[in-house]
């Protein structure tokens, strides 16, 4: 039977995002430029997960068109993502800035968002798993996993990640490899557990990683990726707030309808599914960063109010599927 699960505190991670509240001005900058690089690409014609020709603008945001396809529910951005868009947004320049961001608050970020990971993971399988992790960026799922006494190996085009990931791993380790290099110890090695963690939406290609999972001695395929949901409609009413989101290296979005079309498409089952998301925290953050000339009494009242409900509110995003991020553990049918 699937196990669904819904919901997972801000409260316990709300001092890892403070970069957001800091630096808005520098993020929203960095992320309008990253688009309007993206936008000059050649223009997509049809749906990235279905294929089915995309006919109207549903959307504008931070300088791009986006498409809902009315067959699949997958969100589209206006261009197709080349080689050099990726190579430059990931390998060029992601390493650096997030080894800086990184180093002094690894080990929570590991203990806060990525053990709570592997607990849902083992929740729904309950047999030894040896986990094949994609896109592991510095590891710290690859680490959660060790701390868990599960053996792992990490996998990352980015040397700068794969180098600060290392100084924390004991015994898995992490490797710098493409995706184009990793096709057969996707096909072939003796991990049961195959993860994408944050990953689909980075990729060229992503169905490739699907179909490579369904030709694999792999039993099970792991993976987390953002949704179109409450904080899409936020951002797009809050221009100058940096979009955490939708943009920049989240050039489209799944949903409910466009995941459930890929498990149909090629013969999958949901074995377990986790809903849960950040939207309010979006709003929150959005609100505040746009009070202008109001005293502490009124933000502190605000911020009493917000604060206390922020996960109540939450809550009710995450039942009704309509939050910014899903977690899927998947088997072949």
């Amino acid at each position: 039977m699937k196990i669904v699960k819904f919901s997972k505190s801000f409260s316990d991670i709300i001092d890892l995002k403070e970069d957001f509240y800091n630096k808005n001005k520098d993020n929203l900058k960095n992320i309008l430029k990253i688009n309007k690089n993206y936008v000059k690409g050649k223009k997509r014609v049809v749906c990235k997960t279905c294929k089915k020709k995309l006919l109207k603008i549903t959307f504008f945001s931070h300088g791009v068109n986006y498409f809902l396809c009315n067959k699949c529910g997958h969100l589209n951005g206006e261009s197709i993502e080349s080689k050099e868009f990726l190579t430059n947004l990931y390998v060029k320049k992601k390493g650096k800035n997030y080894s800086k961001n990184y180093l002094n608050d690894y080990l929570k970020r590991v203990t806060k968002i990525y053990t709570p990971k592997v607990k849902f993971l083992k929740s729904i399988i309950k047999k030894k798993i040896k986990v094949l992790d994609l896109g592991c960026g510095s590891g710290h799922f690859v680490k959660a996993l060790e701390l868990k006494k599960i053996e792992s190996i990490g996998y990352d085009p980015n040397l700068d990640l794969v180098k600060l990931g290392n100084k924390f791993l004991l015994k898995n380790k992490i490797f710098k490899k493409g995706l184009d290099d990793l096709k057969e110890p996707i096909l072939f090695s003796d991990h049961n557990v195959l993860s994408a963690i944050g990953v689909l939406e980075h990729l060229e290609n992503p169905l490739e990683i699907i179909e490579l999972f369904n030709k694999s001695n792999k039993e099970y395929l792991y993976i987390s990726v953002p949704l179109f949901s409450f904080s899409v409609f936020i951002e797009n009413s809050f221009k100058n707030i940096y979009p955490r989101h939708l943009g920049g290296p989240h050039t489209h979005l799944y949903s409910k309808k466009s995941l459930n079309f890929i498990v149909k498409k090629y013969k999958l089952k949901i074995l377990g599914e986790w809903w849960f998301g950040t939207d309010f925290p979006d709003l929150y953050r959005s609100l505040l960063l746009s009070f202008k000339y109001n005293d502490k009494n009124f933000i502190n009242y605000f911020n009493k109010i917000f604060l206390r409900n922020i996960n109540k509110f939450q809550k009710i995003i995450d039942n009704e599927k309509f939050c910014s991020e899903v977690h899927m553990v998947i088997t072949k049918n």
